[in-house]
């Protein structure tokens, strides 16, 4: 057994960190919420990230939060999506159902637990769904692994890897900041965003490699010929 354990060590760290720890952080969060407990610590919170923020950040916020939307997500992730399709269908399979599947997972969460959105500070931004889980922080999350795994065989992994946790987490406290969100919204977020594409990109790595590997042979051969 723990021979088995050495030799699988970093697959299991992976999975516990990309899929199996967010999950729990986001049942616990989630079972709260359902209960209609009080999280007595996000008030004061919230206050305290509007009152002690700089006011430059008002506009970072907003920024943000038009680039976090449908309007501008969706046509980029399609984009994106008919981008990779012209270069490996096997790829573009792979963010479809990364992002998608992480952007459709928020939505029947919105549905399904209903929670009204916060009311603690003026909000700096306007929204009329729900608030539970936030689906900017989750689009985020799923987003920056999604790319992350995509350049994992390139130079830029670690930039991308470091660039996507700071978007992520950006997208979040602006989300906070703006009034339109609690905090546990966009724990559950970053959870829900993490470990769906995390969980993607685990089960469909081989494939995804492979595919990648295809990509670069085939532009070798265009090079050559």
């Amino acid at each position: 057994m723990l021979d088995w354990i050495r030799r699988h060590w970093k697959a299991l760290s992976a999975l516990a960190l990309l899929t199996l720890l967010p999950l729990l952080l986001l049942g616990t969060i989630a079972e709260d919420v359902h209960e209609r407990e009080a999280f007595g610590w996000e008030a004061p919170l919230m206050s305290a990230l509007r009152a002690q923020a700089p006011g430059w950040f008002a506009g970072v916020a907003r920024a943000l939060s038009t680039i976090g939307s449908s309007f501008v997500m969706l046509p980029f992730c399609a984009a994106l999506a008919l981008w990779l399709w012209t270069r490996s269908h096997s790829v573009a399979r792979y963010f479809l159902l990364s992002v998608g599947g992480a952007v459709l997972l928020n939505v029947l969460l919105k549905l399904a637990f209903q929670r009204a959105r916060p009311q603690v500070v003026p909000w700096l931004w306007q929204e009329g769904d729900t608030s539970f889980p936030s689906g900017h922080s989750s689009m985020a999350a799923a987003l920056a692994v999604t790319v992350a795994a995509l350049l994992w065989r390139t130079r830029l992994r670690w930039w991308a890897a470091g660039l996507g946790a700071l978007y992520a987490v950006l997208m979040g406290v602006a989300r906070v900041y703006l009034g339109v969100h609690y905090p546990t919204d966009v724990l559950a977020g970053w959870a829900l965003g993490l470990a769906w594409a995390g969980g993607v990109a685990l089960l469909l790595w081989a494939r995804l490699r492979e595919a990648q590997r295809g990509e670069s042979e085939g532009h070798v051969r265009r090079a050559a010929s």
